[in-house]
C-alpha cells in the first residue's frame, strides 16, 4: 500500500498543472465555442472564395491561439499551486498532525489494536492483570486538546498566505476561527469574571507604574490620570493572562478541568445595598461561584458544539488536502488507519510482542495457582 501511494505521489504534483480546472473548462469551451463556428462558416462557404481563405487563415490562428493559452495556463496553473505547496507548509503539517493525532487517542491505529486484540485473547484465556491504558477519546475532546497547536497555524495561514488558499479553505478556516471565537469568548468570561479582575480594577497596582514612567512625571501627574493608567495596565495583564491560557494546552486543560468538554458534555446538557468591601467580595465570590456552578453545563455544551463544529470543518480541510502531494499521501494512510488490516509489517510485530508477554504472564498465573 505505501508503495501505491510513493508511485502515485509524483502524479499529484503533475495535477498542479489542472488547479483550478474552472479557469481551463472555461478556455476549453470558449475556444471550442469559436473554432467550431469558424469550421462552420468554412463549410458553408465556397473554397474559391476570398472568404474561405481569410476565415481559414482566422480558424488556423484560433487553433493555434487556444494551444498557445491553454499551455500557458496550464504553466502559471503549476508555478501558483508548487509555490503554495511550500508556502503552505505549516498549514498541512498542522492538519496532518491533527489527524494522526486523533487516530492515536482514538485508538484506531493498527499497532494499538494489535495489542488491544492480544490483550483481549489474554483476559479471555483466563489471565488476570490491570491494563492501565488510557481510555480512547472522542473527537470533541481530541480537538479540545489540539486547539492551542491548530489555531495559531490556520490564523497565520488565513491572514498572511490568503494567496495561496481555495475558496473552499478560505471559508472552512473562516468557520472553524469563527468557532473558536467563541469558544475564546467562553473561556475569557469564565477566567476573567473572578476576584482577581475585581482586584485588578479596584486596587490599582502603581509599582507596575514606576517602571513604565519616571519617578519625576509620576509626582507631576494627577490622581485621576495615575488611576486611569494602573487599571489600564492591570486590565492588560488580565487579559494577556487570557491569552497566555488559552494559547497552552496544559493551562487550558487544567483551567476549564471542572468543565466536560465531550460528547458527554454534549448530549447531557438540558437547558435550564451600601457595604463594605469585605462584605461585598464574599458576597461576589459567592455569586460567582453558584453562576459558575449553574452554567457549567451549558458552558461545557458550548464548549463541546464549536469542538464538534471544528472538528467537522478540519475533516473538510482534510478531504481537500488529500489531493496535495506528500501530505496528502499522509493523510490518507492515518485517515484509513481504523480500516487497516492488522496483517501489515507493524501490527504484527506489536501483537506478537505483546502476545509473547501475556503469554509468559499467564503460565505464571497458572504456575502460582497450581502451588
Amino acid at each position: 500500500m505505501r508503495l501505491r501511494y510513493r508511485i502515485k505521489e509524483p502524479f499529484q504534483f503533475l495535477s498542479f498543472t489542472f488547479c483550478p480546472k474552472t479557469t481551463l473548462i472555461a478556455c476549453f469551451i470558449f475556444s471550442l465555442i469559436v473554432i467550431a463556428a469558424l469550421v462552420f462558416a468554412m463549410l458553408t462557404i465556397p473554397q474559391d472564395s476570398n472568404w474561405y481563405n481569410v476565415i481559414f487563415a482566422l480558424t488556423t490562428g484560433a487553433v493555434g491561439s487556444s494551444i498557445v493559452s491553454f499551455v500557458i495556463e496550464l504553466t502559471s496553473n503549476y508555478r501558483h499551486n508548487k509555490l503554495a505547496w511550500y508556502e503552505l507548509q505549516d498549514y498541512y503539517f498542522a492538519i496532518t498532525e491533527f489527524e494522526t493525532h486523533k487516530q492515536i487517542k482514538m485508538q484506531n491505529t493498527p499497532f494499538q489494536r494489535a495489542e488491544i486484540k492480544a490483550r483481549e485473547e489474554f483476559r479471555s484465556a483466563g489471565g488476570v492483570e490491570e491494563f492501565y491504558d488510557e481510555e480512547p477519546k472522542d473527537i470533541i475532546q481530541i480537538t479540545w486538546e489540539e486547539l492551542p497547536k491548530l489555531i495559531p497555524v490556520l490564523r497565520t495561514a488565513i491572514n498572511d498566505k490568503k494567496e495561496f488558499l481555495s475558496d473552499k479553505e478560505i471559508i472552512v478556516i473562516s468557520a472553524i476561527l469563527a468557532d473558536y471565537e467563541q469558544i475564546k469568548f467562553s473561556v475569557r468570561d469564565y477566567i476573567l469574571l473572578s476576584p482577581m479582575t475585581y482586584d485588578a480594577l479596584n486596587h490599582l497596582d502603581e509599582e507596575y507604574l514606576r517602571k513604565l514612567y519616571p519617578s519625576v512625571v509620576l509626582k507631576n501627574m494627577p490622581d485621576w490620570v495615575r488611576n486611569h493608567l494602573a487599571s489600564t495596565e492591570s486590565q492588560k495583564a488580565c487579559e494577556l493572562y487570557a491569552e497566555t491560557i488559552l494559547s497552552d494546552s496544559f493551562l487550558l486543560s487544567q483551567v476549564m478541568k471542572d468543565y466536560d468538554v465531550s460528547q458527554n458534555g454534549l448530549d447531557d446538557y438540558q437547558s435550564e445595598v451600601d457595604e463594605d468591601e469585605e462584605t461585598f467580595r464574599a458576597r461576589n465570590e459567592a455569586y460567582s461561584k453558584q453562576m459558575e456552578e449553574e452554567n457549567r453545563p451549558f458552558v461545557s455544551w458550548l464548549l463541546s458544539n464549536s469542538c464538534q463544529n471544528i472538528s467537522e470543518s478540519i475533516d473538510n480541510l482534510e478531504k481537500l488536502i488529500l489531493k496535495k502531494p506528500f501530505y496528502g499521501t499522509k493523510l490518507k494512510m492515518d485517515r484509513n488507519s481504523a480500516k487497516e488490516s492488522l496483517n501489515g509489517i507493524v501490527a504484527k510485530i506489536s501483537y506478537e510482542s505483546e502476545k509473547k508477554r501475556l503469554d509468559r504472564l499467564l503460565a505464571k498465573q497458572k504456575n502460582d495457582s497450581s502451588l
